[in-house]
């Protein structure tokens, strides 16, 4: 009779435990809003969630790299603007000078404005985006070009970091897909090979405020090539060529910006799997919480008259 009664409160009390094991892993999953601890628990939700885990980290890094993109395109894009911008004032000085009109007086002071242009263009050419020079390829923590100046300090030209000048930067954007991020200064400013020729901005600015100092009279012998006319030639298609650039970096931050909303709609829905294969049934888990709780307490209430029974019992 007292083995029996043994097992009976044995059961008893397991059932009462389970209950309780039960009511626990509900308050868990309502307080995470999950329903998987650990893979053994549903095999192919476990899987499924793992592959959203593990396509939205890699999205997320996706993204850091398109956000640092951006930046970089938007800081060279701006600053190139201001170099073209800066040319075309250039020219209209250059213009102004070529015109019968100004005597020597007058481009002497044009000179002198072409001449602080051409520095402005060099804090240009070097300007950086927080620690990182935007047009010195992919040393971006050197200055990309030195200034050569004469006895007088007058800028002569512009001598390029020819180890980095035509370094490319690529950003990871998806998998298997890189995309170059920068645009290099031998593409803008100076080409490889091209210093102190027709293809150098730096040589052809000062060239420009020379000729214009000099009464707007080329040097001797070189009549053709550093006339006004010729050099604002130049001037133009450098201005052209820089053009090309600041469309590629248009469509670089065209592609950055598609790719970006591509991967904030897949975030979406990579959320949306994971939270099918961890998530819960928030309503149905309220439920099941008030009915194991009312279950709970009326097995605690039983238990206690059926402790105070068998006391009874055994008393008698």
């Amino acid at each position: 009779m007292r083995i029996s009664e043994l097992q009976r409160h044995q059961s008893f009390v397991r059932g009462m435990e389970d209950r309780a094991t039960n009511l626990l892993r509900i308050q868990e999953e309502l307080a995470t809003g999950r329903s998987l601890f650990t893979p053994s628990e549903n095999v192919r939700h476990a899987d499924q969630a793992l592959r959203s885990e593990d396509a939205l980290a890699a999205d997320a890094q996706y993204m850091r790299n398109i956000e640092d993109g951006l930046t970089s395109v938007q800081a060279a894009d701006g600053k190139l603007q201001s170099i073209v911008d800066l040319i075309s004032e250039i020219d209209t000085l250059a213009l102004a000078a070529d015109n019968s009109s100004q005597n020597a007086d007058d481009r002497s002071n044009t000179a002198l404005q072409i001449d602080q242009k051409l520095e402005e263009l060099i804090h240009l050419v070097n300007a950086s985006d927080g620690n990182r020079y935007l047009f010195g390829g992919h040393n971006t923590t050197t200055n990309p070009y030195t200034v050569v100046r004469d006895a007088n300090g007058r800028i002569q030209g512009a001598t390029a970091n020819e180890e980095s000048i035509a370094g490319r930067i690529y950003r990871r954007i998806g998998q298997d897909e890189d995309l170059q991020i920068n645009v290099t200064g031998d593409r803008l400013f100076q080409p490889t090979g091209s210093a102190g020729t027709d293809a150098d901005i730096f040589y052809v600015i000062a060239a420009l405020r020379d000729t214009i100092a000099n009464n707007n009279t080329p040097p001797t012998g070189a009549e053709e090539t550093q006339s006004n006319t010729h050099l604002r030639e130049q001037l133009t298609a450098i201005r052209e060529r820089i053009a090309e650039q600041q469309t590629y970096l248009g469509a670089v931050g065209e592609r950055l910006q598609l790719t970006q909303s591509r991967l904030k709609e897949r975030e979406i829905q990579l959320t949306d799997s994971l939270e099918q294969a961890q998530g819960v049934d928030m309503i149905s888990l309220v439920s099941r919480a008030s009915l194991e709780e009312t279950t709970y307490s009326a097995l605690a209430g039983m238990g206690s008259k059926l402790i105070r029974q068998s006391l009874v019992d055994y008393l008698g």
